[in-house]
């Protein structure tokens, strides 16, 4: 196929298919929308309603006490989802209320702490103090290092030469590299490689035989640069593998920003618990 060609294939696919894709994307991103909706309002109350007067349904109740429920409810949802609070009833509501003035805390940072706070019951909310302890603190930087030890390692190898591979029909033998033109057989160490030039020579392979690859081992990688599509085939796989650390890459990141978050979250759920219990200061008698 000429490049042409190729290009142009790829220009007719890409408009061909723009509709599906920008339709799948909205989907995704709609659903997403809603999803975060309700784990925070815990209910889509409000969505119920835009269906219901879509169709021409009635938008309140004639009855007074009915008409008051419904309010209730939707009240409810609006606070849980403007604050952030799991509160199920407007009794709720104010017992939240009272606790954050009577405390002195600011809404935003309650809202950014709830699952460092035991909702089970508004008269008396207490915090999870587990969460936010000096181990659980020791956990999150440790794999914070972990996360930051897989990115700082994955990160080089993007741009490597050598594929890893292994011999399917000797699984005792350990996997090596293979690049366009050679093989070597140690990730930190360049000697001894193996090339086309060597597989020729006899006395050149006596110098890589070993317990791990043996002769018919060292055959069979030989026999690999014969084919006319090695270099393609190692092309293909460096793409895979690339793919594959840039994936890792990704997702290390991704987990490095969970874990910030996490610890700054905590740190905010620490200092909240310290105003309602303040550290007790140690006295050094002298």
């Amino acid at each position: 196929m000429s490049q042409q060609n190729f290009n142009d294939n790829i220009v007719n696919w890409t408009f061909e298919n723009y509709a599906t894709l920008a339709s799948l994307v909205s989907g995704i991103a709609i659903c997403l929308l809603v999803f975060y909706i309700y784990s925070r309002s815990g209910s889509l109350i409000f969505l119920r309603d835009l269906m219901w007067r879509f169709f021409g349904g009635s938008t309140k109740f004639e009855t007074e006490d009915y008409e008051n429920i419904r309010k209730n409810l939707r009240e409810v949802e609006y606070y849980r989802f403007e604050f952030n609070i799991p509160a199920q009833n407007l009794a709720d509501t104010k017992l939240a209320e009272e606790w954050i003035k009577k405390n002195g805390f600011c809404h935003r940072d309650v809202a950014r702490v709830r699952k460092y706070i035991d909702w089970k019951d508004f008269n008396s909310l207490t915090f999870k103090e587990a969460l936010f302890s000096k181990y659980a603190q020791y956990m999150f930087f440790g794999l914070l290092f972990i996360f930051f030890l897989i990115i700082s390692i994955s990160a080089p190898l993007t741009n490597a030469k050598y594929l890893m591979v292994s011999l399917r029909d000797a699984p005792e033998a350990p996997s090596f590299y293979l690049s366009e033109g050679d093989a070597k057989f140690s990730f930190f160490r360049s000697t001894p490689t193996l090339t086309e030039k060597e597989c020729q020579s006899p006395e050149s392979l006596k110098e890589i035989f070993n317990k791990e690859f043996t002769e018919k081992n060292i055959n069979i990688i030989c026999s690999l640069f014969d084919d006319k599509k090695y270099r393609e085939h190692v092309n293909n796989g460096l793409k895979g593998q690339r793919g594959l650390l840039l994936t890792i890459i990704a997702t290390s990141i991704f987990s490095v920003f969970c874990i910030l978050v996490r610890i700054s979250r905590s740190s905010i759920a620490k200092k909240l618990h310290e105003k309602i219990h303040p550290p007790k200061r140690k006295i050094f008698k002298k």
